[in-house]
């Protein structure tokens, strides 16, 4: 079993968390396809109608925005998130007591940046709502702030959540080392 499988672990490939969280990873993937088709519809009608379509430039940056938090927890429970493997991987089989514990502590440092994405979103996010924020130029495309600013929200509290998990995985691995045994078999 590989370190990325065992990050998984059997259990919480079926629950409802993990379905969420595959599910937001689906339609980040739905939107990349969507801003594509816009955008490759955009080039055709500059080109062959001398026309463009409005907000496409502002659709897309909020798109990105969007596509990175629906995409975040995904890119965790499969663990494919940005780390040293190789140091991580090495120390749980040499020391695997203090790897999980380094484990734990990557996946709580993590838990708590997303916490303060959290944070700072949720006063913005209810600005939004309550002033009715739009984004794009006034009276040609525009639409509202909110939306985004709710996936942004939203995502950035399943992301804690999954952190979470794994470290309490991690802390459950330190108190029962046999389990480290079964898991890298």
């Amino acid at each position: 079993m590989t370190f990325s499988t065992w990050l998984k672990g059997p259990s919480a490939q079926h629950s409802w968390l993990g379905l969420l969280i595959d599910g937001l990873n689906a339609v980040g993937s739905l939107l990349i396809f969507a801003i594509m088709v816009l955008i490759c519809a955009d080039v055709v009608a500059r080109n062959l109608f001398n026309h463009p379509i409005n907000g496409v430039a502002e659709l897309v940056a909020a798109s990105i925005v969007m596509i990175v938090f629906l995409q975040l927890a995904s890119a965790l429970r499969h663990g494919r998130m940005a780390q040293a493997d190789i140091f991580i991987a090495g120390f749980v089989r040499k020391h695997p007591r203090l790897g999980h514990g380094l484990q734990t502590l990557f996946y709580l440092a993590g838990a708590a940046m997303l916490a303060v994405v959290f944070d700072g979103t949720l006063p913005v996010y209810l600005n939004a709502v309550e002033r009715q924020l739009f984004m794009g130029v006034e009276g040609v495309f525009t639409f509202p702030v909110w939306p985004i600013r709710l996936v942004v929200l939203s995502c950035a509290a399943v992301t804690v959540a999954q952190y979470l998990l794994l470290a309490a995985r991690e802390i459950r691995l330190i108190v029962a080392p046999s389990q480290t045994a079964e898991a890298n078999v």
